[in-house]
């Protein structure tokens, strides 16, 4: 280790040369903080002022510099010296902006200002200077888990400020559950009509980044280490298996929709003209703006009924507890497919309370009603069929009245479920590191604890929303997106940016 050898460097600007003796600082740095090079500059941050401090490291073999100015808070760019300690001796916002100009407080003035150098110049005698990255065995690469819209976004922000990203699909192409939408919810003014999805243009700007490499059909089958000093083997379907090193990690494995059947109350299963919220994409898809048409039979339909919170909101077993938060905006949203292609099918949505969160809400809400989209609250406790239709039955929450129609096709606003892996709270273990397990890991972690992240509430990963946004209670390793907690496709671009500038801070 290098013989400590401290800087003491003392500015005389922003009115500390006027108020302070700098001469007396300077003497005080060199006997009371055994300072070994001591210089003072009128404006230290200038470029002639770092450029001295700079010279002092480079020439007189300087590793512990002090710097009597300004808070350590201002002018950090100026004063970012590689591979030294740097202490921050604050005589200006500490001392003499809170100092009155006056000759009677002169002399304490002083011996305040002389106590910060002499604090300044133990601290950085007892200081480490930190470890250049190849001392410290870093790695500045990062692996996303999950090629959805949170992780595609996750790489493009990472790759955006030089980091060399590593991207894991489990599938053969990228998107997510986005991919598998005809139209998405608008993010941007003016909020009224349903916009194609960002897919395409995400997964072009992927391939079209040199320092994204993408991995598809493949899964993490073990991960080790510690952060800056991740291991991941990426094996894929076809067999082969390559291990990278990473220094942080970000989940973005999403969500899955709710089983929907679950709910034959609704008549899901039992009807083929009841679907849920994907399969209704997937029947847009076909359509292609056309008319869409029932499952059952192939006729356009004329008549379809949403029901939201289907199997959300609810304490029944096997139920949702909570609220999926995007499902009222993609009602709206599937509502006016039937209404942009023909403004005469009837077109309702029932539901207990309607939330429609984020800068979409409100607009996209209204221009559903000026399509004439029938909003409707209502609580539904069946489906039934009748001959070739289908029978809802509600409660009307505002009449406090029961009632019955029929309808064409009946879609149930299904939730979502954290895909978040091995519970490692609930599973039993054998040995250490090795689990029973009914469900697929994620990240496969080569720890004692288990091998996936632990889990908060209803299944989603985090450490605290509040305090520690997109943290997990593994190190180095962060979520983002519905895997977090439900959100929308603006959500979880917002909530991927946010996630990278967490983990980049770690590598």
């Amino acid at each position: 280790m290098a013989d400590v050898k401290i800087g003491a460097y003392i500015c005389k600007g922003c009115g500390l040369g006027e108020r302070l003796d700098c001469d007396e600082l300077a003497t005080i740095a060199k006997r009371d903080g055994k300072a070994q090079a001591v210089q003072q500059h009128d404006f230290l941050c200038s470029a002639e002022g770092v450029k001295m401090i700079q010279d002092d490291i480079d020439n007189e073999d300087v590793n512990r510099v002090v710097i009597g100015a300004c808070s350590r808070r201002s002018k950090t760019e100026a004063f970012n010296f590689q591979n030294v300690t740097i202490s921050r001796a604050n005589l200006r916002e500490g001392v003499i902006w809170i100092r009155p100009d006056e000759d009677d407080m002169k002399e304490t003035t002083q011996e305040m200002a002389a106590d910060y150098i002499r604090m300044g110049c133990a601290e950085a005698k007892f200081s480490t200077p930190p470890a250049s990255e190849q001392e410290k065995g870093s790695n500045n690469t990062l692996l996303v888990v999950g090629g959805g819209i949170s992780g595609m976004t996750a790489a493009i922000e990472a790759s955006k400020t030089g980091y060399p990203v590593h991207l894991v699909e489990k599938t053969g192409e990228l998107g997510g559950a986005a991919a598998k939408m005809w139209k998405d919810v608008p993010m941007h003014t003016p909020y009224t009509d349903p916009v194609d999805t960002v897919v395409a243009t995400m997964a072009a700007a992927i391939e079209a980044d040199a320092q994204i490499t993408v991995h598809l059909n493949a899964t993490v089958t073990k991960t080790s280490g510690a952060p800056g000093r991740f291991s991941a083997d990426i094996s894929t379907e076809s067999g082969s298996t390559t291990t990278e090193n990473f220094g942080a990690i970000i989940q973005a494995s999403g969500a899955t929709p709710y089983d929907a059947n679950q709910l034959p109350e609704l008549g899901y299963g039992k009807s083929k003209d009841v679907v849920d919220r994907m399969e209704l994409e997937q029947l847009a898809i076909a359509a292609n703006g056309g008319p869409i048409k029932r499952p059952s039979d192939g006729k356009e339909v004329k008549k379809v009924t949403f029901v939201q919170c289907a199997g959300q909101r609810s304490d029944k077993e096997g139920h949702l507890n909570y609220c999926s938060g995007d499902c009222c905006l993609t009602s709206i949203k599937q509502a006016m497919y039937f209404k942009d292609q023909n403004p005469d099918i009837e077109t309702e949505i029932l539901f207990d309370d309607l939330r429609t969160p984020g800068a979409p809400g409100e607009d996209f809400y209204r221009s559903g009603q000026d399509k004439m989209v029938a909003f409707r609250k209502g609580k539904v406790s069946e489906v039934t069929t009748a001959g070739s239709n289908l029978v809802v039955k509600f409660k009307d929450l505002i009449l406090d009245m029961d009632m019955e129609e029929e309808a064409d096709l009946v879609v149930l606003a299904t939730g979502m479920v954290a895909n978040s892996g091995v519970d490692i709270d609930e599973v039993p273990q054998n040995e250490p590191g090795e689990w029973e397990v009914s469900v697929d890991s994620i990240l496969n972690l080569n720890y004692r604890q288990g091998k996936d992240l632990p889990h908060l509430k209803y299944g989603f990963n985090d450490s605290h929303f509040i305090c520690f946004p997109y943290e997990t209670r593994r190190t180095g390793i962060y979520t983002c997106g519905p895997v977090r907690r439900p959100m929308d496709t603006q959500q979880a671009i917002e909530d991927a940016t946010g996630a990278t500038l967490k983990a980049i801070q770690e590598i």
